[in-house]
């Protein structure tokens, strides 16, 4: 395989030809051509996900090894967990494969310790379903990715969406180096708090992004906070007592009615997902969490891959408010597309801005959608 044609090489830059011709190959034919040992570094469900897709396409692992204090002699799908020490003396050179997400300083520095010695690569898989981003998905979405990317209003969205792109396909670490921004930066450039009054928290957890917007909206009067996880829920409730935040459990929807959840207190619950804990909640459509009269300013929607799904419940609050958003984007593979071409088709006042926060794989990707005030 030629690993050029699709730009493994590349330190830097996106690959030249990504918008005028499919690729060739991605990481997963990639992997099934090496003649190297693949090792997973890390457990859990990332490692879970991992190795069911590595068989699917019958791709051998030859071991997984975890960070320091995490190997105790234990065993992982009949793997012992090895330390990288351990690893290297009985493999030498091999390609490792990233199982887990982080976004913590000290981690990613060993990440990228590692990738200095070995051959590291950052497959992409879903946090909710089990569609990959590859290079069949991009072959068959390529259109729709094309148009997504043009409605973006500035250059440094399609940067990142480039960036995006490129890192879910080739499983490199450069690309998700690149192009990220930090809450603050995101909620200066973008979306400008100081004028809110009310807002609401679609997919709230335990209260941690209302705190947040508490302090960088000193103006706020209301937060409708929605949780769907009983646990989380109440962390939610104690955590904003007493506040301008008015808690409510329940999951963001279409339309009002109930929903299987699946509750894991962390990433991959929401609705429909498999599950041993799933329980029967309430689900609302935003639209009614508002009294008619009230302007509503920013609605934030991470909602664990019920995006789409809260956005329908929400046409009269954007058709009326036209309140600053923030969609989070990357919890299944066709969000990144289908989002802002909903989003642009439905309410075309909206002008779409792109952007990541630092972290691997690549998760926290948000889409800002702000009301063009020219065509209103």
């Amino acid at each position: 395989m030629n690993d050029t044609v699709f730009n493994f090489k590349a330190e830097r830059v996106p690959h030249p030809d990504l918008w005028q011709r499919p690729p060739e190959f991605d990481l997963w034919e990639r992997l099934k051509g090496t003649a190297q040992p693949i090792l997973l570094y890390g457990m859990g469900n990332g490692g879970d996900k991992m190795l069911a897709v590595l068989e699917k396409k019958g791709i051998p692992v030859s071991g997984v090894f975890a960070s320091d204090g995490f190997a105790r002699g234990n065993l992982f799908h009949g793997m012992p967990v090895t330390t990288y020490t351990q690893a290297k003396e009985r493999f030498g050179k091999f390609t490792v494969l990233l199982s887990f997400a982080t976004s913590r300083d000290e981690v990613l520095e060993n990440i990228r310790r590692i990738a200095s010695e070995q051959t590291l690569l950052i497959p992409d898989l879903p946090v909710i379903g089990e569609n990959l981003f590859d290079c069949a998905f991009f072959s068959t979405h390529f259109e729709e990715l094309q148009k997504a990317r043009a409605l973006f209003a500035d250059e440094r969205s399609r940067e990142v969406f480039d960036l995006i792109v490129n890192a879910k396909l080739t499983g490199k670490l450069c690309y998700l180096e690149e192009g990220t921004s930090t809450p603050e930066e995101d909620f200066e450039t973008i979306l400008h708090p100081e004028d809110f009054l009310v807002s609401g928290d679609f997919g709230a957890y335990n209260g941690d992004t209302a705190l947040d917007l508490l302090k960088r909206a000193p103006h706020i009067q209301k937060i409708v906070a929605l949780e769907p996880d009983p646990k989380t829920f109440l962390k939610l409730q104690k955590n904003t007592a007493d506040l301008q935040v008015k808690a409510v459990h329940g999951a963001a929807w279409r339309e009002d009615t109930s929903l299987l959840f699946t509750a894991s207190g962390g990433r991959g619950a929401g609705v429909g997902t498999v599950g041993k804990k799933t329980a029967e909640i309430p689900a609302y459509a935003p639209d009614g969490l508002f009294e008619r009269e009230e302007r509503v300013d920013y609605l934030k929607y991470d909602v664990e891959g019920a995006e789409l799904d809260a956005l329908e419940g929400s046409r009269r609050l954007l058709e009326e408010s036209r309140p600053r958003l923030l969609v989070s984007c990357y919890h299944r593979p066709e969000d990144l597309f289908l989002l802002p071409l909903w989003l642009k088709n439905h309410f075309p006042f909206y002008k779409l801005y792109l952007r990541r926060h630092k972290g691997i794989p690549a998760w926290d990707i948000n889409l800002y959608a702000i009301a063009d005030e020219r065509k209103i």
